[in-house]
């Protein structure tokens, strides 16, 4: 009941896609160009590239447990004991991914739109969206989320329109010219910015789909799109201001939506935050989902009540996120999950296929 059906290769795209955007796009390519510069671009771009190779990562994994999701075959690959520490880590991971989106996008919708709103309606506005979305079945969830990509698109097509301003093509030149160093510690908090499609080892049993090797290029399509997104708003604001104001200027995206002039709408800024809200939400119940079901299959048996372990999950999250309106606090958060997001995402699903491959037949068993 959990999952209804199965979802088909467009909803599996629409949810990588969803859950990999979010708040980042408003602070593109500011952490990037504290190394990087005007090449912040290109760092964003070899992101794009690791990510690719953790999705095929992933894709192995996953291919050979092609009847379970990650919580259920990790104990035969690392043991029972062992595989519900995992489970719980990842419930864990999942749950945080969703407090930093709605303490991020709230503090940006504090100081930018609603400015006298208290900060507890805000988190609990959206942590009551995001939970009633997640308690709901995963076709179901797919579905919402195929409907939200229309306002993705209105969002992109803004931001295309926004690039075409006064700026100067001669902040690209010469490219590369800050090294290859510096270039790539520019492409670690690049690849921040693509977490989402470690969903993967959760859905991939459950992708309606005539060869595995479709969802592979489905995630592949998905990441590229996410990709091309990043690389284009990096170009816009690069386009737009100089390197000084690139690495002081931590939300670069709002101010040129706020200077851009458009005769139907006035304030292109709030009417971008306020449209984005829903993408945002993508990500938060994605994520709430997931933890949900990754804590389902910590203990000896399944839990199968899915809509309590979620609301439990939201009050823990909106708990967390009452702090989320000291900045300093959310900056170390930050941090502490951007380190999180390496080893969760990248780190440990490449321990695991290496365990994997090493066991051999007895782990495809």
């Amino acid at each position: 009941m959990i999952h209804l059906n199965k979802i088909s290769i467009n909803q599996l795209i629409c949810l990588v896609i969803l859950t990999q955007v979010g708040v980042s796009v408003l602070s593109i390519p500011y952490p990037q160009s504290s190394y990087a510069g005007y090449d912040s671009w290109i760092s964003i771009l070899i992101g794009g590239v690791f990510a690719q190779a953790v999705i095929i990562i992933i894709y192995q994994l996953g291919k050979r447990y092609d009847d379970r999701p990650l919580p259920q075959y990790i104990s035969a690959i690392v043991g029972k004991p062992l595989g519900s520490v995992v489970n719980f880590i990842y419930a864990t991971y999942c749950l945080q991914s969703s407090l930093m989106v709605i303490v991020s996008y709230s503090d940006v919708i504090n100081r930018w739109v609603l400015f006298e709103t208290p900060w507890s309606v805000l988190i609990g506005a959206s942590v009551l969206i995001a939970a009633y979305i997640a308690s709901s079945t995963l076709r179901s969830m797919a579905t919402i989320t195929q409907t939200i990509m229309f306002m993705f698109f209105i969002c992109f097509v803004i931001v295309f329109i926004s690039g075409i301003g006064e700026g100067d093509w001669r902040h690209f030149l010469p490219i590369g010219t800050h090294g290859i160093g510096p270039t790539l510690k520019g492409a670690l908090p690049a690849f921040w910015l693509y977490a989402g499609y470690e969903l993967l080892l959760y859905v991939f049993p459950f992708v309606r789909c005539r060869k595995k090797k479709d969802i592979l290029i489905a995630m592949s399509a998905a990441n590229g799109f996410t990709t091309f997104l990043y690389v284009l708003i990096s170009v816009i604001v690069t386009y737009n201001y100089s390197e000084s104001q690139l690495k002081s200027i931590q939300e670069p995206m709002v101010f040129i939506l706020r200077k851009f002039r458009w005769p139907v709408v006035q304030s292109l800024d709030i009417l971008f935050m306020t449209i984005w809200i829903s993408v945002t939400t993508v990500t938060v119940y994605v994520y709430l989902f997931l933890s949900a079901r990754y804590l389902a299959f910590v203990g000896r048996k399944e839990i199968r009540n899915h809509p309590l372990l979620v609301w439990i999950l939201a009050l823990v999250c909106f708990a967390g996120g009452l702090w989320g309106d000291n900045r300093q606090w959310l900056f170390k958060f930050g941090d502490y999950h951007n380190t999180a997001t390496v080893i969760i995402i990248a780190i440990v699903p490449t321990i695991l296929l290496l365990i994997s491959l090493a066991r051999g037949k007895e782990a495809g068993g």
